[in-house]
């Protein structure tokens, strides 16, 4: 949800209907405005003279002092409304009174020997004639009815109508740029081969296709990079393997096991070098299948570990997660090993468990060894950190492990975390996300 509002917040499309329709209401106020005042002035100089004459000449007939029914006559048959003020009282045709001692006048003019008066009462204009203590008010509704018609709906209908056309529009335009973000996005989750398709001819057009010569390079360039590293992989590990076979055939001894000891560790620490390299990369794509944990650990244990007394804990049940099978088999590999290396014969042996919830497995390797400081346990998922190097010849180890394990678990979406203390042994937490 926040995602949501964070995107519709930062839409460029939103940020330009929200100037549209900026810019529509400041056209509508000053087009309005200026047609209101046009109007006034053409109503002012060219209609009102002609209604006032009208006006007049319904006085005229109506007389002093006034013929109510006259009045009442003329009010229903020219739909015009007049109101009477005299001794006899107050008297309107059409139900509504103003208010004399609230009238504003705005003008004045003699007609006929009498004095007219233009006066406003709230949204009503009349024509007043005074004549001692005979007041008369005449107004022509529908002509004001209608002008605060026009003034009031239509441009509103019309502006909604604007704002819709120009939202489709601005949608239309700026739609290529879901599809350059879905490509983007895309391609940085590691599908190299995604291109975005171009239909367009315009900037957006040009942009996807900058984004497409840009993806082919950069295709291009990790291409060159595995290959690279597939190069030196090959090229490092045949002088390994000559010198391998050329120390198997000496005369067995000390010096040969030390040798024979020395290429494997260069050959173990050459595989997880590039293992580690391909981790690195944000592009690199784990080979995911769905995967019996149980069955990959249990494959673990029996290949390398059949005689190290490994105590296990695990559901009673397959636990099914979306894993690549051999890199979740290198991370318990290498657990478990810096788990039997480090435990000492009279200790308890290590252990494996496994444990599930709804939103994660979490693998729990243990070992009853010496333990390690707390100040060391930020860097033991660095890279090429050892605790003790002294300890690298009696221990093994050359510190990529537990930085590979670290690797392998956040490609898959979860983390690793060491707990330790002196004296009573390692506990080495991963946390691997469930399918849902």
């Amino acid at each position: 949800m926040k995602s949501l509002q964070r995107k519709r917040r930062h839409s460029l499309s939103g940020k330009l209907l929200l100037l549209f329709i900026i810019m529509a209401v400041i056209f509508v106020m000053f087009v309005g405005s200026g047609i209101r005042h046009a109007f006034q002035g053409h109503f002012k100089d060219n209609i009102r003279p002609h209604i006032n004459q009208y006006l007049e000449y319904v006085q005229a007939d109506i007389g002093i002092p006034p013929d109510r029914d006259r009045a009442r006559e003329l009010a229903d048959r020219l739909n015009i409304e007049i109101q009477i003020f005299d001794r006899k009282g107050e008297w309107s045709s059409g139900g509504r009174r103003a208010d004399l001692a609230k009238l504003e006048i705005e003008g004045e003019y003699i007609a006929n020997g009498k004095e007219f008066f233009h006066v406003e009462d709230d949204d009503r204009h009349y024509l007043m004639l005074r004549d001692g203590d005979t007041t008369l008010l005449f107004n022509v509704p529908g002509l004001r009815d209608q002008r605060k018609g026009v003034k009031g709906w239509i441009p509103l209908l019309i502006l909604l109508l604007i704002l819709l056309v120009l939202y489709h529009a601005t949608r239309r335009l700026f739609a290529p740029l879901d599809v350059i973000q879905e490509g983007v996005r895309k391609f940085g989750d590691g599908d190299m081969a995604h291109r975005i398709d171009i239909r367009r001819k315009d900037e957006l057009g040009e942009l996807a296709g900058s984004f497409n010569t840009m993806a082919d390079d950069i295709q291009q360039m990790l291409d060159a990079k595995r290959q690279l590293l597939l190069s030196i992989s090959h090229e490092l590990r045949s002088p390994l393997t000559r010198a391998r076979i050329a120390a198997e055939m000496l005369d067995d001894n000390e010096r040969k096991a030390e040798i024979i000891q020395d290429i494997h560790e260069m050959e173990s620490l050459i595989e997880e070098l590039m293992e580690t390299e391909r981790l690195s990369s944000r592009h690199m794509r784990l080979n995911k299948a769905h995967h019996d944990v149980i069955s990959l650990m249990h494959d673990v244990i029996s290949t390398y570990f059949s005689d190290a007394g490994i105590t296990t804990y695990f559901p009673g049940s397959p636990v099914m997660l979306d894993v690549d099978a051999a890199r979740i088999k290198l991370l318990l590999k290498n657990l478990l090993e810096n788990a039997v290396r480090h435990s000492p014969d009279n200790a308890l042996p290590p252990e494996l468990r496994l444990c599930l919830d709804e939103r994660k497995a979490l693998i729990t390797v243990i070992d009853y060894g010496v333990g390690v400081e707390a100040d060391h346990l930020p860097h033991l998922t660095e890279p090429f950190y050892r605790v003790d190097s002294s300890r690298q010849r009696e221990t093994g180890g050359y510190g990529l492990g537990l930085y590979l394990c670290r690797m392998i678990a956040e490609a898959h979406g979860g983390k690793l975390v060491i707990e330790s203390k002196p004296g009573r042994g390692t506990t080495v937490l991963v946390e691997l996300p469930v399918p849902s």
